[in-house]
């Protein structure tokens, strides 16, 4: 008897143990449609009922060709059967690897890459496309495998997999090659391949039309290499790797595969290893390998190849830049290699575009910057922003730098530590006549933040300052002030790579100087400090020397190491006064009166103070005289002599208006302010203190609005507002924590400490006054005992 499709599907059905209505609802067809194909009422079935059909029942290759043969009309066409009728019978492959190394991680991506694939659109029988990109050693290769071994299910005509050698050191393989070979693995013989490039690709897609075929096309060079291969019908899907971005190739799923999570990392180090040979070292090692799944599991391989030494030590070595890359290689397997094929794919490319990629690749080796934009890449490359820009966008699609923020390029640390072996090899004149423009860039943007954020410092008279430069292009001092928010960790990176270098330690300083206005903008001047010792001790003018100790001593002074400060300002002194330049003198004379105050020694600081107004008014500075008197007004708060406070406030204010100094004006006026309260006059105070925090404030001086909220806080305490006060100290407070101030949040928690005991938040107070304790013990005996008097009240008050 003859076999049927009626008779099949019944059979297939029944062997899977459903109901027509469970096939029915599995396949997205009605009961009635089955109930008719098993009749055989209907006796041939549509290709796409027949797709549906087949994913329900998850039919062999052998039943599904017996299927499609019985639902055929007797002479098939190549639309409905495929091109055995052309007398070359399909072969169903799978090409992919045997044996691979064991896969681990990447769920989520490989979760998509699954669901791409196997989504019922898909199996419905649109054509699929999903690229995967990222730079090399990132691991595309094994993802792309682990979801095709996921997914054969759903391609029952095959797996074929091509490495297209995009990037290597062989010749890429162009259409016609990679053609021919996809014809020959599903049974064309060889001569009955098209010669012709066009015949051989309308061969493929007619051999191809209404299979279900997962083509792994691995390495691809760029959209121009995998274009002409993607079937034009549907059922069968095309999954593209490439360390270029293809996105303007139409697909479902354009996936950009990152190094890995560190959790990850770290199970696949384990998996490569054994955790036995990885004890504790294993979070710093897959650190050390920048996350890539390639070194990681080199690293692995090396530990297992070198039983004799610890993952300790691996991680030492590895520490060595100059030999990390060397390290990362065993057998096939090494990350330079890896890196290396990327760079001389443009080398030996014949498009300029490509040369210039390579060649910005290496300068950028050259700079310490943890990132770059288009401006710092124009000047290494003596180029415009514009022009910089495209070729780090080219830079970016090959995936040789990355962008994780707009405008912002960085480079992988491994890809980093190629770039630089690169840039070493590079003549000498080259590489300083590089670094030299790059360090002029940053020197001529500092300067001109200064300018924009105080034009009257006397910083400002740098001999060596250079003139505006063409770019950035920064008009405001916020903008200034932003703008460096951007490239702090370039600059101080930049400082410290430029001090290991020879005969630039006056630019270096040069760069370092003008900083003084950004970090006293944003209140912070933990990071200035280092900056300045590095440099401080190179070859360099005396101005600059002198300069470089003056602030110095600003930088000791606000992290509470005065003793430090009145150091380095009298050695600013005697170089001011040797090269006979008065202001510089002025300035430390009066900055060491206030570190004295710091210091508690107001009778010694009182006669240093009137030396500075003394020069001052010699110099006839007003700005610089007018902060005189702010420091006799604040020794004369401390020693009580309120008549005195008021006449220096009264003299300063009107020096400072006449300077058009805002900011030292509301300073001059918080400190009158202050010694009313002082003085038992807290209501008259309130006024004035407002007053000044409001301009700060829109000033956006904040360490000085802190102070005024402080001030606020103190001047509340005495009138036992202590709701206000409270209010007043944790605004303080929180400025003081987020410039990382640890001298004003001792002094703002010592407070705060007084403030909760008047309201009997005895816990609150204790842990505050706790806190201020520890900072004062080694830095403030008066202080120290006040916060000690204070603990040991509020609990004999809590023990009563």
């Amino acid at each position: 008897m003859e076999e049927t499709f009626a008779a099949a599907l019944l059979k297939a059905r029944r062997a899977r143990g459903l109901s027509q209505e469970a096939l029915a609802t599995r396949a997205g067809l009605s009961g009635q449609a089955i109930g008719l194909l098993e009749r055989g009422v209907r006796k041939y079935p549509h290709l796409t009922t027949l797709d549906k059909l087949h994913l329900a029942l998850n039919l062999t290759p052998e039943e599904r060709a017996r299927f499609k043969r019985l639902a055929s009309r007797g002479t098939p066409t190549d639309a409905e059967t495929g091109p055995e009728a052309s007398g070359s019978p399909w072969v169903v492959v799978d090409q992919l690897p045997t044996t691979r190394a064991a896969f681990s991680g990447r769920v989520e991506d490989l979760d998509q890459l699954k669901r791409a694939l196997t989504a019922s659109e898909t199996q419905a029988g649109a054509t699929v496309v999903v690229t995967v990109r990222g730079m090399a050693g990132v691991g595309k290769t094994a993802l792309t495998v682990e979801a095709a071994s996921a997914c054969r299910a759903a391609y029952p005509d095959g797996i074929l997999s091509v490495n297209l050698r995009g990037f290597g050191t062989s010749t890429p393989l162009s259409p016609l090659q990679v053609v021919g070979h996809l014809l020959r693995a599903t049974g064309v013989p060889a001569e009955s391949v098209p010669s012709d490039q066009a015949d051989a690709i309308a061969a493929l897609r007619t051999r191809l039309a209404n299979r279900k075929v997962l083509l792994l096309l691995d390495n691809a060079r760029d959209v121009a290499q995998v274009t002409d291969l993607i079937p034009s019908t549907s059922g069968s899907a095309v999954l593209i790797t490439s360390r270029n971005t293809l996105t303007t190739l139409p697909a479902r799923l354009h996936l950009q595969l990152e190094p890995m999570p560190s959790k990850e990392s770290v199970e696949l180090l384990t998996t490569a290893a054994g955790s036995e040979c990885l004890g504790d070292s294993a979070d710093q090692i897959a650190d050390l390998c920048g996350h890539l799944p390639l070194a990681l599991s080199v690293a692995g391989a090396w530990l297992l190849r070198h039983p004799e030494t610890s993952a300790a030590d691996l991680v030492r070595r590895l520490t060595d830049e100059t030999r990390r890359l060397d390290l990362l290689g065993v057998d096939d397997r090494d990350v330079r290699a890896s890196l290396a094929l990327s760079v001389d794919q443009l080398t030996s490319s014949p498009r300029p575009r490509d040369h210039d990629a390579a060649h910005t690749f290496t300068l950028l080796g050259l700079t310490a910057a943890e990132d770059f934009t288009a401006e710092s890449t124009a000047a290494l490359l003596d180029t415009t922003p514009r022009t910089a820009s495209e070729v780090l966008e080219h830079l970016t699609d090959l995936h040789l730098v990355e962008s994780h923020a707009p405008g912002r390029y960085q480079f992988h640390d491994l890809v980093r530590t190629y770039a630089h072996e690169l840039a070493e090899r590079l003549p000498e004149p080259e590489r300083d006549a590089a670094f030299d423009r790059s360090l002029a860039f940053y020197l001529a943007a500092a300067w001109r933040v200064c300018d924009l954020a105080d034009p009257k410092a006397s910083r400002n008279t740098w001999p060596g300052r250079p003139s505006a430069p063409q770019f950035p292009l920064l008009d405001s001092s916020d903008a200034a002030l932003l703008w460096i928010d951007g490239e702090l960790v370039n600059y101080l990176a930049i400082i410290a790579q430029s001090v290991r270098l020879a005969g630039r330690d006056e630019q270096t300083a040069g760069m370092v100087i003008p900083l003084y206005t950004y970090f006293v903008a944003r209140g912070n001047l933990n990071d200035w400090l280092p900056a300045i010792d590095l440099v401080a001790g190179g070859n360099l003018e005396r101005w600059t020397y002198a300069q470089l100790h003056a602030d110095a001593g600003i930088a000791l002074a606000s992290l509470a190491r005065f003793e430090q400060a009145v150091e380095r300002l009298d050695l600013a002194r005697q170089a001011f006064e040797e090269i006979g330049n008065l202001r510089g003198v002025s300035l430390t004379t009066n900055n060491k009166a206030r570190v004295l105050v710091r210091l508690h020694r107001y009778q010694e600081a009182l006669p240093v103070a009137e030396r500075a107004v003394a020069i001052n008014r010699q110099l006839g500075v007003k700005r610089a005289l007018a902060a005189s008197y702010n420091t006799i007004a604040e020794i004369n708060t401390e020693l009580g002599r309120w008549d005195a406070v008021e006449t220096a406030v009264a003299v300063g204010l009107d020096l400072f208006a006449e300077a058009g100094d805002l900011g030292g004006a509301a300073n001059l006026r918080l400190e009158g302010a202050w010694a009313r309260t002082r003085a038992g006059r807290p209501e008259a105070a309130l006024h004035d203190l407002h007053q000044s925090l409001a301009e700060l404030q829109q000033l956006g001086l904040r360490k000085f609005a802190c102070d005024a909220h402080w001030v606020l806080g103190l001047t509340y305490l005495q009138m036992t507002d202590y709701a206000s006060g409270i209010e007043q100290t944790e605004l303080a407070l929180d400025i003081a924590v987020d410039v990382r101030d640890p001298r004003r949040e001792a002094q703002l928690r010592l407070l705060l400490g007084e403030l909760l005991l008047g309201i009997r938040d005895d816990d609150e107070a204790i842990i505050n006054l706790e806190s201020a304790l520890a900072y004062y013990r080694q830095r403030d005996s008066a202080r120290a005992e006040q916060a000690q008097d204070l603990l040991k009240k509020v609990r004999n008050e809590t023990s009563a």
